[in-house]
This record gives structure tokens, sequence and C-alpha cells, in this order.
């Protein structure tokens, strides 16, 4: 019996070879994994990206304009105004109820400066510090996806008349970044670049992460174009490129 049992168990050479095929096994499944959780994530925000591009088309389709990055309260005090992601139109374009005017204002100084308003399926998964923050059962989109307004002061040196009336000079739409995944709700080329994505991660930090665009897909960045289709983009074909950030150019 005990011969018996001996030939039946397994020697320490023998374990250790199982043991080296399932570290070896794991170490080549465990990547895969990541990748494939990662690639989930970003096609995950390029859909919702689409999603807030059919919003915009509607907003489009009804007034006649593009989606304003901001709406002011009163023009002779800058402070009072509410960003794109709390627009009546856009936000009843994706399925959501209209925000009372306490909801909308914005709560400067605090770090989170306007009350989180969106449901987590409209959040990018990549977007750590929106998804760790939510408020009474929302998250702050403005930690998720940002509108470029490296424009805006362009076309006011221009002398255009309303830089709101984007439709009548945003050159090349199918070209021209509209909206990207950003730490805040605009993103500039102006003063930002991806270094100061890959130096502060997903950390908000206030006034020295303002108008950051995220590079949170394996160091890509989903962006929305003016015309309404999506794409993928390095930093290197994001830093610096006029072409892409002006569009009067």
């Amino acid at each position: 019996m005990t011969a018996g049992r001996k030939g039946e168990a397994f020697t320490l050479v023998e374990l250790l070879v199982v043991i080296s095929i399932i570290a070896l096994l794991m170490a080549i499944l465990v990547p895969a994994l990541q990748k494939a959780r990662g690639q989930a994530r970003q096609l995950w925000c390029m859909s919702t990206l689409r999603t807030f591009s059919l919003a915009h088309k509607q907003y489009l389709a009804e007034t006649g304009k593009y989606l304003p990055h901001t709406d002011y309260y009163d023009p002779h005090n800058p402070w009072l105004y509410t960003p794109w992601f709390n627009n009546d139109s856009f936000r009843r374009s994706i399925g959501l109820s209209q925000l009372s005017r306490e909801q909308k204002e914005r709560r400067y100084p605090q770090i989170q400066e306007w009350s989180p308003s969106f449901p987590r399926k409209f959040i990018c998964p990549a977007a750590s510090y929106a998804l760790d923050h939510p408020e009474d059962g929302f998250y702050p989109i403005d930690r998720s996806y940002g509108v470029n307004v490296s424009g805006d002061a362009a076309a006011a040196a221009e002398g255009v008349g309303d830089i709101n009336d984007k439709e009548g000079w945003v050159k090349r739409p199918s070209e021209k970044l509209f909206m990207a995944d950003a730490l805040d709700w605009w993103i500039i080329s102006d003063f930002r670049d991806s270094n100061d994505y890959f130096e502060n991660g997903e950390n908000w930090l206030g006034f020295e992460t303002y108008g950051i665009t995220a590079f949170r897909h394996y160091g890509h960045v989903n962006v929305l174009y003016w015309d309404g289709h999506c794409g993928r983009l390095a930093a290197q074909e994001v830093d610096g490129n006029p072409g892409l950030w002006n569009p009067l150019k």
C-alpha cells in the first residue's frame, strides 16, 4: 500500500515543472488580457464620442449653428457661464434631463467647478479621476472630455463677427479637432502639450491641469472632428499641429 501511494504522488521536480508551465502561461495571458481590456475601454470611449457627435449634429440641424463651447447668462459677467455639456439641447439629444440654474452654475473656487451630472456610461472608462469622483451617483464629464477652444482667439483676431458662429468660419471640418479625451471641459494647444498629461497622468490639480488633452489610451487620444467622424491620434500627431487645432487654417 505504501509503495502504491508513493507511485501515485508527484515528485518535487514534477511539481516545479507544473508551476513553471503555469507561470509561463500567466506571463503570456496577463498582458494579452490587459491589452484586450484596454482596447475595450478605447472602443467604449469612441462609441461615446460618436454619441456626442450625433447630439452635435442634431443641435446643428435644430439651430443652424455648431454647439457652442459656453452659454453665458450675462454678457457683462464672464464668470456667469455654463460649458457645452450642460447645454439643454445637447443633454436632451443624449437622453438626459435639463439641469436647474443652480446645477449649471460654476462652483468657483471649488476644484470641481461644476456639479457632476452625467451617468457613468458617458464617462471614458480610462478616465480614472472622473470615475473616482462621483457626487450623488453622477460623474464629472469635464474630467473625461473637452472641446477645442484654440481657434476662438484666432477668429477674434481675424475679425470674425461672432466666434460662436463656427459653421461660418471652420475650414475643412473633416480635418479639424472638435472634441477629445481630456482632463478639462476645454482643451488648447497654445500652452499645453502631451508632456503635461504624461507628467501628471489622470491627476486633476486645478489650474495646473487646465486645458490638458488626455492621452489615456496607450499614449493615444480619441478625437471627434468638426464634421462628426471620430479617430485616434498619437501624441506626435497632436502636439504643435495647427492644421488640427486651428479651424481657420
